[in-house]
Order: C-alpha cells, then structure tokens, then sequence
C-alpha cells in the first residue's frame, strides 16, 4: 500500500477516535432556561406566543437565518391558529427546511413546541412558561431542551451550536417583550401595533399539499 494512502487511513483513524473521545464526554442533553419581564397582561403574551401569526413576527430566526415562514393548519384539529398540532413551516430559498409544531398547550401558563431541522438527528423541544407578577406584568421563561444521539452530541457542541442556539433564544425573548409592549415592534424593529396589519416581510402563503 502507497504510503500516502496509509498516512490518510492514519488521519482518518486519529479522526475517528478523537470524535468518540469527544462525544463520550460531551453531554447526550442540552438544556437551558432563559427570561424576561414584560409589561403585558398574561392573557396577551400567552396569545402572542401561541399564535404563529404573531410569533412569526417577533421570532428572530427568520432573519438570522434568511429563511421565510408559513403557517401549516393541516395538522390541529380545530383548523385555527394557536392551537395544539398548527406548525410554522420554514423555507430557504422557497426549499422546506423544517417547521416547529406547538405539542402542548396551558392556558395563561405555558407553550411547548418541538422542533424540526436540517442537520444530524435532534429532539429539540421549547417551553415558554408564563408567570402573572402583577400590574399587568408577565415573567416568561424560556426552557430548552435538545437530545442529541453519539456521536452527533460532540459535533453539536464543538461546533458551537448551544451556544449559538441560546444567543438566538435571548432574541427572541427580546423580540417577545418589544412585539407586547407599546408601541409594539416587529423582528426588524418596525412598530406595527398590537394588532398588525402590515404584511410580514418574513410570511409566505402556506404551498398546497401535493
């Protein structure tokens, strides 16, 4: 055997182990909890959560990331937003990349949704929990959680994924709290009121199913 070919076979060796080094001692789970005060009613911000209309208007992914939205009611059984099983589609460059379906819902108290991507297999699941803390303010924590199978969980940490992911979850805690209070801003920053009539630079029709 060439010896160029037994120092690549070498390489890829050396590879191979660090990954399996790496992923034994990263973390299988990630998880983490961020929050914010906002100075809204409960019954406001639990809405402006759950409605993906809404959200699709404060969450920062779609501009981080170039992408656009739709929202899918083919999944919940009323066929209304906001309700368990309604997805928000995601699409780059008019290519499906995933959507997030919201799995649970409490009212006035929390909102959970999982999440669908591109990449190696993941579980991630979001909760946004609501706490009433008086004159029309609402605590809301945010909990993540990603179950990462090995060796995916050592490329998703090295490569800073968690990191990332949880910068984009300050965001979009931002992004909650200027949509619900006054004088009520999109992801771009633009007032749209509490009742948005303007189009959503980041919305697209839902494409028919084929």
């Amino acid at each position: 055997m060439e010896p160029f070919i037994l120092i690549l076979l070498g390489v890829a060796v050396v590879i191979v182990l660090i990954v399996l080094i790496l992923s034994a001692v990263s973390p299988s789970v990630v998880t983490y909890g961020e929050e914010i005060l906002i100075e809204s009613p409960i019954h406001q911000v639990y809405d402006d959560i759950r409605i993906q209309k809404r959200l699709m208007r404060w969450s920062a992914w779609p501009k981080a990331t170039k992408s656009t939205c739709a929202v899918d009611l083919s999944f919940a059984s009323k066929s209304e937003d906001g309700q368990v099983g309604v997805r928000t589609v995601f699409f780059s460059k008019g290519k499906r990349i995933g959507h997030q379906e919201i799995v649970e819902l409490t009212r006035d108290s929390e909102v959970v949704m999982t999440l669908v991507g591109p990449g190696p297999p993941h579980k991630p699941k979001i909760a946004f929990k609501l706490f009433d803390e008086g004159r029309n303010r609402t605590r809301v924590l945010l909990e993540f959680t990603n179950i990462l199978p090995r060796p995916f969980n050592a490329i998703w940490r090295f490569a800073g994924l968690s990191k990332w992911t949880r910068t984009m979850h300050v965001k979009d805690l931002e992004g909650l709290k200027a949509f619900c209070e006054p004088p009520h801003k999109d992801a771009d920053g633009k007032i749209i009121g509490n009742d948005p009539k303007l189009a959503n630079p980041y919305e697209v029709a839902m494409p028919s199913q084929p």
